[in-house]
């Protein structure tokens, strides 16, 4: 396979998810996929710091900051002081965030079960050892 096919397929594969449309989001919800993803991170392990949550989203601190103080706003986050070090900020999901985050993770699996049903076992086995061999890659580069 060339570089071009590549790029083609990965193109394709970017539409057909929707993902070229920011304004639609794939699952029907209206938020990003930074705001999906730190909501995600969060119901799973919150209370973290916003640093650990940037190591967890590979993104800035600073893009962290704003995706938490915007998530504050739609009242899914809580920053709440550290008891043992009160420089530093702990984010916890509202009771809101955890709701929305329970939606998110139940739109997502029922989509991903869908998809998949679509696909024969082998051809499952090879999306799964195709999409960990091109996330090791883009962790590389």
């Amino acid at each position: 396979m060339d570089t071009k096919q590549l790029q083609d397929l990965f193109g394709e594969f970017l539409q057909a998810l929707g993902l070229h449309r920011p304004d639609q989001m794939p699952t029907g919800f209206s938020i990003t996929l930074s705001e999906m993803f730190a909501l995600m991170e969060l119901a799973a392990g919150a209370p973290m710091s916003q640093q650990v949550l940037a190591e967890h989203l590979h993104l800035e601190k600073s893009t962290v900051s704003r995706l938490i103080r915007h998530l504050e706003q739609r009242g899914w986050v809580k920053r709440v002081r550290d008891f043992h070090d009160t420089r530093m900020f702990r984010l916890h999901l509202s009771d809101e965030g955890h709701e929305t985050a329970a939606c998110l993770v139940k739109s997502l699996t029922e989509r991903h079960e869908r998809l998949l049903a679509e696909l024969k076992p082998d051809e499952q086995e090879a999306l799964a050892y195709g999409l960990s061999a091109l996330i090791r890659a883009l962790h590389r580069v």
